[in-house]
């Protein structure tokens, strides 16, 4: 058994600890990797990490594409999409990501996370929720140990986060679980569209009339930023997290299919 994971979002929703738990967990029964990527997460942007699991020795850390992702953020999940193989696990956070997949070829599990971390009373669960959805569905380790790990890395936190974190992961767990909340996406076909949120930067959209057009339509706020200039050079899915004040994730999804039909 290996499986390759990448697990992202935003600086601050704990992705870098749940991908260390993970590992550490995975480690005391068999082989795992950790290898955490910074980026600009402490400027808001996205945070990643990869964990590699296996029952044999582990010959790379860094696999070509991962057989699974965990996007805690919607700007991880758009971004993360090209790292997973075909037919790979998406998991979301659904209470933040909204838009389609449009590419499909994948297996999705929309976790609600933060509305389930609500509940528990504490938002800061959400990354072990998805944890426990990823573990529910796989069965890659038994709940009984990961428990148990959790329960002594987090021991000398006292007993009320050990609990709520033991809480967490087993909602996840639980909901995980239920392959009603599985669903498979088909492959679409590859589009020759000359402009995407993904390849075209910001730049590009300030020089070209008929793409600023269509930004002044939707959210002409933005081209009020103080840093648009500045991020002339990212490319406009990259510049997201920058301008999450002024746009929805429904207007990123409308922004991009008005991008690509633009010849």
């Amino acid at each position: 058994m290996k499986y390759s994971l990448l697990i992202s979002g935003t600086g601050g929703q704990g992705v870098l600890s749940a991908g260390a738990s993970l590992a550490a967990t995975a480690a005391s029964v068999g082989f795992a990797t950790f290898v955490p990527w910074y980026g600009a997460a402490q400027r808001g942007g996205v945070a990643k990490c990869t964990v590699v699991l296996s029952d044999k020795p582990i010959l790379s850390p860094l696999p070509g594409k991962c057989m699974g992702m965990i996007a805690m953020s919607e700007e991880a999940c758009q971004k993360g999409l090209a790292e997973i193989i075909p037919d790979g696990l998406v998991i979301r956070n659904s209470s933040r990501c909204k838009s389609k997949i449009k590419s499909g070829g994948v297996y999705l599990l929309d976790v609600p996370a933060d509305d389930m971390a609500k509940e528990i009373g504490d938002i800061r669960m959400a990354n072990m929720i998805l944890i426990g959805a990823l573990l529910g569905f796989t069965k890659m380790l038994p709940k009984e140990i990961v428990l148990a790990g959790l329960t002594k890395k987090l021991a000398g936190k006292g007993e009320l986060v050990v609990m709520a974190n033991q809480k967490a992961l087993e909602a996840g767990f639980e909901f995980g679980a239920d392959m009603t909340h599985v669903k498979k996406l088909e492959a679409k076909a590859a589009t020759n569209s000359k402009y995407s949120v993904e390849k075209t930067t910001v730049g590009e959209i300030l020089d070209t009339p008929k793409l600023r057009a269509i930004v002044e339509q939707m959210f002409p706020q933005v081209l009020n930023h103080p840093l648009l200039e500045t991020g002339r050079t990212f490319k406009f899915i990259d510049a997201v997290p920058y301008m999450k004040d002024m746009l929805k994730p429904e207007d990123l999804e409308k922004f991009s299919d008005a991008l690509e039909e633009v010849e």
